[in-house]
């Protein structure tokens, strides 16, 4: 990730599934860097690139804060990467804060003795107020793509503007905080059409190995077949995982305007080639979506003990 200024909005990596980042504006002389998704060994890499950038790009904040409302997992991998910019902004005289923690997080740091290295906001600083926007204006640079667009969105809001990972993430994040306040309850039959509309996606959408070896009218394909999953699974149930499967299926939308095949401009109908890019972060949010919707209990999708990060080899070190 190469920010070109202070706030621009990051797109996810797309070798680093799972973790996204944006740059938000801030008060005076204050960096703020979002962080949304999942910072486990897998995205280590993104996320030491991200913090670097934020902390050392000129000009030199004079805080740096890292707001975690979005990041709905946190491994050891992610923690540490977090002590490693902690310590280095200390070095350079930067003062660094984490915002908004999830319950996930907080019991990863007091699991870990760390809570009290760091300085946690129970919010990110404020934004600098803007002019509210006309229906249809792009938001300005600057703007966060979760709370574009004037007063902050509704809780279960999820970003219209931001690509599919990032959508998704945002997405299975909101269900992740509605679990942990025990707002999330599932029938047993709502369950087994959850694990069953996972085992469907995971039909189409493989390892990422697999996926990205196949010709691009074939990944096409099975990303639609992963959205007709979602629209069918949305049309047998009602209540709250109807809503997941519908605003996941929207997510995944723009797959429908997607083309393999050459058209010239007047018969493409307004369809577009995607780029491997835009493949692989629409593939990435489907494995995101197999992975929440297989783990849902009827009380929720099933959130894994925070760890103590002791054994080497593990998903979250």
């Amino acid at each position: 990730m190469n920010p070109a200024h202070e706030t621009e909005n990051l797109a996810p990596d797309p070798v680093m599934p799972g973790l996204s980042t944006h740059r938000l504006a801030g008060p005076a002389g204050t960096r703020i860097l979002a962080v949304v998704g999942e910072a486990d060994i897998d995205t280590e890499p993104a996320l030491a690139r991200a913090l670097n950038a934020a902390l050392r790009e000129p000009p030199v904040p004079q805080a740096l804060t890292v707001d975690c409302s979005g990041l709905w997992f946190c491994g050891c991998a992610g923690l540490h990467q977090l002590l490693r910019v902690r310590r280095a902004a200390a070095e350079a005289g930067v003062s660094f804060a984490l915002a908004a923690l999830s319950p996930q997080a907080t019991r990863l740091l007091d699991l870990t003795g760390t809570r009290a290295v760091f300085d946690v906001l129970p919010a990110a600083p404020p934004t600098p107020p803007t002019k509210p926007r006309t229906p249809g204006q792009a938001a300005p640079a600057g703007r966060n793509p979760l709370r574009a667009g004037g007063p902050a969105p509704a809780p279960d809001a999820v970003p219209a503007d931001v690509g599919i990972g990032a959508q998704v993430a945002a997405l299975t994040a909101q269900v992740e905080r509605q679990t942990n306040a025990g707002q999330w309850e599932l029938s047993e039959d709502d369950t087994a059409l959850a694990r069953a509309t996972a085992t469907r996606l995971g039909t189409f959408v493989g390892a990422a190995a697999v996926q990205e070896a196949l010709p691009g009218i074939e990944r096409l394909e099975y990303l639609r077949e992963a959205l007709a999953v979602l629209a069918v699974g949305t049309a047998h149930t009602h209540g709250q995982l109807a809503w997941f499967l519908g605003r996941a299926a929207a997510a995944l939308s723009p797959v429908l305007h997607w083309r393999a095949l050459t058209a010239d401009q007047e018969h493409a109908l307004g369809t577009i080639v995607p780029t491997l890019e835009e493949f692989t972060d629409a593939e990435n949010a489907v494995r995101r979506l197999d992975t929440v919707l297989a783990r849902t209990t009827t009380h929720g999708p099933a959130t894994e003990a925070a760890p103590a990060c002791p054994q080497a080899g593990s998903r979250d070190l």
